[in-house]
């Protein structure tokens, strides 16, 4: 992949942040923790440009992809899970957006199948861009 994967955040709530990329023309939504000025394991990450890169996740015992580079952080990953308590400071990736009766949380919905998705076209180094657009829903 040449090009740059860009990642646009539409909402920053205490429920959680969430933005959204375009992969094989077919809409991604991500769910992150809020913005605690780049907490480590509590934080979403700031905006920027990021290298990206395969690594394994040894907690959910996958393959996934490592944001690197953030600045004060490491480990931060794209991985699979629906809510903001899903995630220590990484990107969880969905289909869709909801909430979640059991918490009473926004969250992501599908998450396996848009994991499966984003891997099948991200399974190498490639570069990340996080931006914010809140009009752009």
């Amino acid at each position: 992949m040449g090009d740059t994967l860009i990642l646009t955040r539409f909402a920053y709530t205490d429920m959680g942040t969430f933005g959204s990329m375009l992969v094989d023309g077919q809409t991604i939504y991500t769910v992150e923790r809020p913005w605690l000025n780049n907490a480590r394991n509590v934080s979403c990450i700031p905006i920027g440009n990021y290298r990206c890169k395969p690594r394994f996740y040894n907690r959910g015992g996958y393959p996934a992809v490592e944001i690197c580079d953030v600045p004060n952080r490491s480990h931060i990953l794209f991985h699979r899970g629906n809510t903001m308590h899903d995630v220590a400071g990484c990107v969880a990736l969905n289909y869709g957006l909801g909430c979640s009766g059991q918490e009473n949380l926004w969250c992501g919905t599908d998450s396996f199948t848009a994991f499966t998705l984003f891997m099948e076209h991200y399974e190498m180094d490639f570069d990340l861009e996080i931006i914010v657009d809140y009009l752009g829903v």
